[in-house]
């Protein structure tokens, strides 16, 4: 079976076989889908009929508002999976854009087949189903992580956060972030001429080091927040 191999280590697919997988994908009506990097996978505002599972690459979630700003909820990385809320919130069209952050393979998953339990009520559709609710909680906590980084009062505050939550999640004081300066910048909701000219200050100030993507909080100087 096409893709068999990388299904199965997925949280959605874990604990099947090739048999039983096929059996899935019939089941759920679904389809596998290559994208190029910054390529939409779904736009927001199109007729929301496919829960999204990333097998291969990754991807950013992001949302434009009435004024045209630009704000990135978060990075989706292999295995993960998007639409799940809205499909049980019964939502007609996708809230936010799926962004392709490199080249992407993704499985699309029928939402009314993919949330409901099938007439033959077959224990691996059963499965699936738990997992997704599983994913949708982990997708909770992510968002929950962005409002607290959100809610600090300064620039510098809002990266400390967000570096001390990355350095907690590494074990280590050497991380590296999954954004772009840019995207870094939106996923936070400040402006990136801003939050670079604090990135420096606070070089300077021998409060961290990076060095493009990979960053180093420094101990003795981190008691900030």
């Amino acid at each position: 079976m096409e893709h068999f191999d990388e299904l199965k280590k997925t949280k959605i697919f874990k604990d099947t076989n090739e048999f039983e997988c096929q059996a899935m994908m019939f089941c759920l009506k679904t389809r596998f889908k290559t994208f190029d990097k910054h390529q939409h996978i779904v736009s927001q505002g199109e007729p929301m009929d496919d829960i999204i599972l990333i097998i291969k690459g990754g991807a950013i979630v992001e949302n434009i508002d009435s004024l045209g700003n630009i704000s990135i909820l978060m990075r989706l990385k292999k295995g993960d999976v998007y639409g799940v809320e809205s499909a049980y919130a019964g939502d007609t069209v996708y809230k936010d854009s799926l962004v392709a952050t490199e080249r992407t393979r993704v499985l699309f998953m029928n939402k009314h087949r993919t949330i409901n339990p099938c007439e033959n009520r077959c224990k691996k559709h059963e499965m699936v189903i738990k997992n997704l609710m599983q994913s949708m909680a982990q997708t909770s906590i992510q968002l929950l992580d962005k409002v607290s980084h959100m809610s600090k009062k300064t620039i510098r505050d809002k990266l400390m956060s967000y570096f001390k939550a990355l350095e907690k999640k590494s074990g280590s004081a050497y991380f590296e972030i999954p954004f772009s300066k840019t995207e870094l910048a939106n996923y936070l909701s400040v402006d990136r001429s801003a939050m670079s000219t604090e990135l420096t200050k606070m070089k300077e100030e021998g409060i961290i080091d990076f060095d493009k993507r990979q960053f180093r909080l420094i101990k003795n100087q981190n008691e900030i927040l």
